[in-house]
């Protein structure tokens, strides 16, 4: 976690703010944007870029909570969210006007985010208490808290909704939460440190990137045990997966650059200079692109997946972090 990390509005009654953002998200969901987007968490400067994938531009700056960092795309691109560790709060954003909806306090530090497939439910990983935060994704009240391990940092659900997976940093663990009692049924050994988790797109593996051992744990999920450890570079930090399967993308913090990972023969086949510091990292479900967070460069890489080059290079924001899913059906 890095250093910057640790460092009403509407009154109206209860139920009309619930009523209010259910209608304005119904009336987002029903719009069609004229082409996807990535949002993009800037950490130096407490705001989120829109960056139109279509043109590959930043089309929007929309401010948040102090220090953003992790980020949740609904299906739809219509809702985003965001946590805040500095300002300890959870932010809901519009994706189509592009926004603020509302936000709430979410514990001592919120950092990692998932939502639930059917964006109902949003699960929100706390630093320092040792928790996962279950919201409602329409009024982002609380419904419950998971006890987990210690540091939880990333999270994955899985497809059916029914398991959610959490990135225990510095108990070198993932918890496996059964999301219809709430509570931790298995925990998994994996590498020093895990972080960044990302499962693959049939659902039957997961992939995390272990800060401190300079590797990949790779998890079967039928029998959730550890199937592979790949060495990749210094301090991977965020995991992507093709949508076909077939390749995995690590960044790696301190070595400015990302791996390619095979993801049959589980092994590092590339090895590519990215930029500085890169962080968050995401597949583009449908257009054969990966995209690249460098936190010092203050840009978004565009990558082709297949061939491997650099496409473009889009401005941000300050320290862009973008830790999760920041584009609509990413991987």
């Amino acid at each position: 976690m890095s250093s910057t990390t640790e460092s009403k509005y509407m009154r109206l009654r209860p139920g009309a703010i619930y009523l209010v953002l259910l209608l304005s998200m119904l009336a987002g969901s029903m719009q069609v944007s004229a082409a996807p987007f990535a949002f993009v968490t800037n950490q130096g400067d407490d705001s989120v870029s829109v960056i139109d994938l279509a043109d590959l531009s930043t089309t929007a700056t929309i401010k948040v909570g102090s220090k953003p960092a992790g980020i949740a795309v609904s299906s739809n691109g219509s809702r985003i969210y965001v946590t805040n560790p500095e300002s300890r709060d959870v932010y809901l954003l519009d994706g189509v006007a592009f926004k603020t909806l509302s936000h709430k306090e979410v514990g001592k530090g919120p950092l990692g985010i998932a939502l639930s497939p059917d964006d109902r439910r949003v699960y929100v990983a706390d630093w320092y208490e040792d928790l996962v935060y279950v919201l409602d994704a329409f009024d982002l009240s609380i419904v419950t808290k998971i006890a987990v391990g210690d540091s939880p940092s990333g999270l994955e659900v899985s497809k059916d909704g029914k398991t959610l997976y959490v990135a225990d940093r510095d108990d070198n663990m993932i918890s496996v939460v059964d999301t219809l009692s709430n509570r931790v049924t298995k925990r998994i050994p994996v590498g020093n440190r895990p972080f960044g988790i990302r499962m693959g797109p049939d659902g039957r593996r997961l992939y995390i990137a272990n800060v401190a051992s300079d590797d990949l744990s790779v998890i079967d999920l039928e029998s959730l045990s550890v199937i592979a450890t790949i060495p990749v570079g210094s301090t991977p930090y965020g995991v992507a997966v093709t949508p076909d399967n077939k390749r995995v993308f690590v960044t790696n913090q301190h070595e400015n650059t990302i791996s390619v990972i095979d993801c049959v023969e589980l092994r590092e086949i590339r090895r590519l200079d990215i930029g500085e510091f890169p962080e968050g990292i995401i597949a583009d479900p449908s257009h054969g692109r990966v995209y690249i967070a460098n936190w010092f460069d203050n840009e978004l890489v565009v990558l082709d997946s297949e061939k491997l080059e650099i496409i473009k290079q889009i401005p941000t924001g300050e320290s862009p972090r973008a830790f999760g899913v920041f584009v609509a059906g990413g991987s």
